[in-house]
């Protein structure tokens, strides 16, 4: 590593950036904030010329190691705009994906997906790792509801992917350019309705998410809790399914009410209302545990997984999210008997992860780890070695 022409690249960086400029600090690398894509686009034409790594910031809300190199912010760049006519909204990646949503809810429209740590984690930084989340059980993965991103390459050249190349930036977890603006595909919201049904066991829950499935036009968000997780005042040791019916549903609410009645209760409007509002509970609470543990399990699976988390209980808590490709995603956090979610230790961990396994699912992979094995994975690495031959924005595996 050349430092002094590191330190050359960070005085210059000082110099163009001002206050907006961090030196490191001990436990802390050096940062900079830039405000648009322009500065952005400086930023790297002198990282490049330099051969100074970067680091692009999301809001931490997802595990990985400390950044080397000099850490880009994005807090200043939170604008949002809406072409009129058109189902989508442009916006820049420091915005957080429920303040993103709440600015939508105006004009009558709303994201297809966002995750459900979306009152911290902010639209670049779920890009860059792709994944599941509220509104994927109409919509998929993030990557299916992306128009085009734009990125800044080491060196300071902007370039807009669309279609089959967005597979070179979402889920490339900042490693082939840095996200400058992305354009996302939107959904009537306006009529946006809520249900919640309890349930006593998991073969009982699993029946009605079968059926619900069949549904035309489909539910919007499908999801639930074990009873180790307590979204509603619902008995104790209740499983709790909920979600939303999609707007422009023609009055579907007596259909999911026959469905989720059979082998549940269903919960007032009032409740599934305020189960809703728990749907970013645990993973987007203000003091959201650290250490959790994700999964992926096939639906034909999912009752087998989990009777085999039920010997667990009182260590594991479970929040699942059904998705469009019939796969159910677990988030799985410690359980105290509180009801409160609670840091998963390493036995956790491997209680969920063989959970998953034992039912025909295994590892929730996003990021790079999602091409382990995939033909697009050589895509990218072409991709990374033409645009960032330095590794400026770290390797790939």
């Amino acid at each position: 590593m050349d430092t002094r022409l590191h330190a050359d690249a960070l005085t210059e960086i000082e110099h163009t950036f001002g206050e907006r400029y961090r030196p490191a600090a001990p436990g802390a690398p050096p940062a900079v904030a830039p405000t648009n894509a322009e500065e952005v686009a400086t930023l790297a034409e002198i990282a490049g010329r330099h051969k100074l790594p970067l680091a692009p910031r999301g809001a931490g809300t997802a595990p990985g190691e400390a950044p080397r190199g000099l850490s880009v912010g994005f807090d200043l760049m939170r604008r949002v705009s809406l072409p009129e006519g058109h189902d989508v909204v442009e916006i820049e990646p420091g915005i957080p994906w429920v303040e993103l949503e709440d600015h939508l809810r105006g004009s009558g429209k709303s994201l297809r997906v966002y995750p459900t740590s979306a009152p911290h984690s902010t639209v670049g930084g779920w890009l860059a790792r792709d994944g599941l989340g509220v509104g994927s059980h109409q919509f998929g993965w993030l990557r299916d509801n992306v128009e085009s991103v734009e990125i800044v390459l080491p060196g300071g050249e902007r370039r807009t992917l669309r279609d089959e190349d967005l597979t070179l930036v979402v889920g490339a977890e900042g490693t082939t350019g840095i996200i400058v603006r992305a354009t996302l595909l939107l959904r009537d919201a306006a009529r946006d309705t809520p249900f919640a049904a309890v349930f006593g066991d998991a073969a009982s829950l699993v029946r009605p998410i079968e059926d619900l499935r069949r549904l035309s036009p489909p539910t919007w968000h499908l999801g639930f809790s074990t009873p180790s997780l307590a979204l509603s005042d619902a008995p104790a040791g209740s499983y709790i399914l909920f979600g939303t019916l999609p707007a422009g549903s023609d009055s579907p609410d007596e259909s999911v009410e026959e469905i989720t009645a059979r082998g549940g209760e269903v919960l007032t409007r009032a409740e599934a209302y305020r189960v809703w509002g728990a749907r970013f509970f645990p993973a987007g609470a203000p003091d959201a545990p650290h250490s959790f543990a994700t999964a992926l399990v096939p639906l034909s699976g999912l009752s087998d997984a989990l009777r085999r988390l039920e010997s667990a209980a009182s260590q594991v808590a479970v929040q699942g999210t059904v998705a469009r490709d019939g796969r159910v995603l677990l988030l799985g956090f410690g359980g105290d008997g509180s009801g409160a979610p609670q840091d998963l230790d390493a036995d956790g961990s491997e209680v969920v992860a063989r959970a998953a396994r034992e039912s025909g699912g295994g590892e929730y992979a996003t990021g790079l780890r999602r091409l382990e094995g995939v033909p697009e994975k050589e895509a990218l690495r072409r991709f990374k070695k033409e645009a960032d031959p330095d590794s400026i924005l770290g390797a790939t595996s």
